[in-house]
């Protein structure tokens, strides 16, 4: 398996609320290699928003801990996915706890998209908008379902995917990590095949791009390759959010 990963502050903000952990040896964020090996590979991608520096805090702080209780946790061998949405749910809880006991924490919270990877089997949970692709036979298929306002239109066949990119309450979130109320977390599984490419983004980056457009950009060869002129598009065409994307070949 080989995977690339790269993160832009894109044009219009000076700090980036994106944030991501890879499955590697990771002293800060308790990943040890034969944890890796024995509990499979995590990927987190989280987008986070609020006031001053909280959105960054908050992406942050969410990748790591669910990170760090799943590589500690000691009985993922049975059903990972469902001890992986328990993780999620108990992090979601610290999160709304630190908002209530900080001001300055007020009204924060982060997307979330996590793929575990274990032998041919993509365990993959998502909150919000961040998304996980997967491409395989030169077709790329949107994985993940949006938890936002413009998403349901769209299921409905009201709007086509590309007015739903531009629609004016394309941000407004159903739910996010953070948010008071139940959360909700939509699953999925997939059974992986050879030379299958998933791209694990944020919305800086599909806000820019169409699907057609990033289907176009993908190199099979070069994962780096490919993660850079997608970011480097996103840019051209306005870079109006950070921008970041996780690739991962089978």
């Amino acid at each position: 398996m080989e995977y690339y990963a790269k993160t832009d502050i894109g044009k219009k903000y000076d700090h980036n609320e994106d944030f991501y952990i890879l499955p590697e040896a990771n002293e800060k964020y308790g990943i040890k290699n034969i944890d890796v090996k024995n509990k499979g590979m995590l990927f987190i991608l989280c987008d986070g928003m609020g006031g001053g520096n909280a959105g960054e805090v908050v992406s942050e702080l969410t990748a790591s801990w669910i990170m760090k209780e799943y590589y500690a946790n000691e009985e993922m061998a049975d059903n990972p996915k469902e001890k992986l949405k328990a993780i999620i749910n108990s992090v979601n809880e610290r999160i709304k706890k630190l908002s209530k006991e900080h001001e300055v924490y007020k009204g924060w919270g982060t997307t979330l998209v996590a793929t575990l990877i274990i032998k041919n089997t993509a365990y993959v949970l998502s909150v919000g908008d961040s998304r996980l692709y997967l491409y395989g036979n030169k077709e790329l298929v949107q994985i993940t379902e949006d938890q936002s306002e413009v998403w349901e239109i769209y299921k409905k066949g009201i709007i086509t995917k590309e007015e739903m990119r531009k629609h004016p309450h394309k941000h407004i979130l159903n739910t996010v990590i953070g948010m008071e109320g139940e959360l909700k977390i939509n699953e999925y599984e997939l059974n992986l095949e050879k030379d299958n490419i998933l791209l694990m983004c944020s919305d800086g980056l599909t806000d820019m791009l169409t699907d057609k457009e990033i289907a176009e950009r993908i190199n099979r060869r070069s994962l780096k390759k490919t993660a850079e002129k997608l970011i480097k598009q996103a840019n051209s065409n306005g870079g109006r959010d950070n921008i970041t994307a996780i690739l991962i070949k089978t």
